[in-house]
């Protein structure tokens, strides 16, 4: 049977609409996010201190100092000569961790009190990290000890009352600087 000249047209109508329609969705439709992503934002410490304009870092322990400065080049030099590769990836992956990676929990005032500042490693402190960022003012954080399951590390920024319970993974950063285990 053959179709009338009605149905042709109705046809035609429907998929030239059809094809418009793609066409609009195609040039001015927005894929959505995907569902449960959101855009990241750095939550660490130091998210106010970009690591790229960071000119020199001071790492220190109970009778030791290590100073780094960043070359006008890519590279970072030590006291007496050039890093080594491995403590210039070092040096840069635990700046971007100190600005990017948010605290696991941050423990109040309240929280520690009446607990000696031992007790966490941080009297003295395993070691201390000192940023230096041109017209900035340095940026410093003590390290303490490991927590108990061993996947933090207590931390603190001279100056504030709470105590952070840092990724161990930042401060192994450090350690790996520093040629520390």
């Amino acid at each position: 049977m053959a179709a009338t000249p009605v149905t042709r047209v109705a046809w035609i109508g429907v998929s030239v609409v059809a094809v418009v329609t793609l066409m609009v969705l195609a040039l001015h439709g927005q894929r959505p996010d995907p569902a449960g992503l959101a855009r990241f934002e750095a939550a660490g410490i130091m998210v106010g201190l970009d690591p790229a304009r960071v000119t020199g870092v001071d790492v220190s322990q109970v009778g030791r100092q290590w100073r780094f400065q960043r070359g006008p080049g890519p590279g970072w030099s030590a006291e007496g000569g050039p890093a080594t590769a491995e403590t210039a990836r070092a040096l840069d992956s635990g700046l971007q961790l100190l600005h990017a990676s948010a605290p696991q929990r941050t423990l109040q005032r309240s929280e520690v009190e009446g607990i000696p500042m031992s007790e966490y490693g941080l009297a003295p402190p395993r070691y201390v990290v000192v940023v230096r960022a041109g017209d900035a003012p340095p940026f410093t954080v003590e390290f303490g000890a490991i927590n108990p399951q061993g996947l933090a590390q207590y931390a603190r920024i001279p100056g504030r009352d709470e105590l952070l319970l840092l990724p161990r993974y930042v401060g192994l950063s450090w350690e790996t600087a520093i040629g520390q285990p």
